[in-house]
């Protein structure tokens, strides 16, 4: 097989689903015996794998900065720089996959051949979140959107996918979807460890950040109305989730354990994984929980949950905004569990379909 070169564009290496699945994908490109490289704005490296080649553009500076109009062209070429310095070691990209919004602005700046750009979000919802936080977050969001047009996109859900044709948003050069890959044996390896901090009563869990696409005001309000069990929170911003359980008067219901390396162990042992968001991209935190062996309720955000949610598993499926249908069918999963199928999970979402799919996107 001939080895390849692969260059990353994303804004860190920080905890977020982005950054998890481009090293997923990377580890297995590694294994495989290709070269790859992240390009990241900032030194947030929570990930602590030396396995991982990466450069950081620039030390000090946050991509916020980095990305703002009057710096942007300047962050571009000094990204080319260090792109090129790069190649000086290790030989020609040959696939170059910028991520996130401002990555990908600084990407489209650049001259890079062989480039795609990996939607992970619906647009649309980003852009309706946006607007309600100002027309200044308004009109950055849809300026960052533009670097999508013309460009050849990988979108991360059939979901995604169809968002970019219907050419409301942006006009792509083309669309592939390739869906987020999962390492089906870690997982199961990683969730079979054992924890002392695992509590010994049943709970429930929630992984992501604390924000608001999240809805932690509607997965605190179904809790409210589910007895006797607690909700582990797995998340970064731990005050500000408290700030909220409290608000909602669930605070001593909820269980806020510090950053975890090995989450699946947490995922496993719950009797539920919860999902409250008002959209995704796909949903990797429900994939994750099946493989686990873990049932899910979700809302049916844009998009993901019911592409991951099918057959028997789709009854666990509920409006957004619905605190009630979410709690009923977080009452109903605890009575009844459904039958999970962990093979037919991992071969939806497997790591080598998704990284061949990846590498055949090379020219």
């Amino acid at each position: 097989m001939t080895k390849r070169n692969i260059a990353i564009f994303i804004d860190s290496l920080g905890g977020g689903g982005a950054e998890k699945v481009m090293i997923t994908l990377a580890r297995q490109m590694q294994y495989q015996g290709h070269y790859v490289h992240f390009f990241i704005l900032e030194p947030r490296i929570e990930y602590t794998d030396k396995s991982l080649n990466y450069s950081v553009l620039y030390e000090t500076t946050c991509h916020r900065k980095s990305t703002s109009t009057g710096r942007l062209k300047q962050t571009a070429r000094d990204m080319q720089q260090l792109v090129l310095q790069t190649e000086k070691s290790v030989g020609k990209f040959n696939l170059h996959l910028a991520n996130l919004d401002p990555s990908c602005q600084v990407a489209n700046l650049c001259s890079f051949k062989n480039i795609y750009y990996v939607l992970h979000n619906a647009m649309a919802q980003e852009i309706k979140r946006e607007g309600k936080l100002g027309p200044l977050k308004l009109f950055r969001k849809l300026r960052q959107k533009k670097a999508y047009n013309n460009k050849h996109i990988v979108a991360v859900s059939e979901g995604v996918a169809q968002e970019a044709l219907s050419g409301k948003l942006i006009k792509p050069a083309s669309v592939t979807t390739i869906y987020n890959p999962i390492n089906k044996a870690e997982i199961v390896t990683a969730s079979e460890a054992t924890n002392p901090d695992i509590p010994n009563e049943p709970y429930l869990i929630h992984a992501g950040r604390v924000v608001k696409q999240k809805r932690h005001d509607i997965l605190f309000k179904a809790l409210r109305l589910v007895p006797d069990i607690k909700l582990v929170l797995l998340c970064k911003n731990i005050p500000k989730a408290l700030k909220l359980a409290k608000r909602y008067g669930v605070a001593d219901r909820v269980i806020t354990p510090q950053f975890q390396d090995n989450p699946y162990v947490w995922i496993k042992n719950a009797k539920a994984l919860v999902s409250s968001s008002d959209f995704e991209g796909l949903g990797m935190n429900l994939i994750d929980s099946l493989i686990c062996g873990t049932p899910v309720v979700s809302t049916d955000c844009d998009f993901g949950p019911n592409e991951i949610l099918t057959g028997n598993l789709a009854d666990f499926l509920v409006p957004t905004g619905d605190h009630k249908a979410l709690a009923d069918k977080i009452n109903q999963v605890l009575k009844s569990p459904p039958t999970i199928d962990i093979n037919e999970v991992s071969e939806k979402f497997g790591l080598e379909q998704a990284t061949q799919k990846y590498l055949e996107l090379i020219k």
